[in-house]
């Protein structure tokens, strides 16, 4: 995907998909959907290691009302996976995975 700047958005994914999660169902089917995007291949250390950097962002808003005032919350999490991160000598990878790293 492609990473772009902009002064109106500043630093933004073109095409990137947004979902509104209402409930933990929905949530959990869009981590499912995103994650079949993820490349991976086994090197010595991990069966099914990352070859594709993934970022799946969780903003929390919620809203009460405290003595009669509306009072909002909000929160953000990033779930990040890094292609390539473990240690080149301790993979034994070759040839395409070790160029993915």
């Amino acid at each position: 995907m492609s990473i772009h700047e902009s002064k109106d958005k500043g630093i933004f994914i073109k095409d990137i998909k947004y979902i509104v999660a209402k409930g933990i169902e929905v949530l959990l089917k869009a981590m499912h959907q995103g994650n079949k995007h993820r490349h991976t291949g086994a090197t010595k250390m991990n069966v099914e290691s990352s070859r594709s950097h993934s970022i799946f962002t969780i903003y929390v808003e919620t809203s009460e009302t405290e003595n009669g005032q509306e009072r909002f919350r909000a929160g953000k999490l990033n779930l990040v996976d890094l292609a390539g991160s473990e240690r080149q000598n301790k993979t034994q990878a070759h040839g395409i995975r070790l160029k993915e790293a």
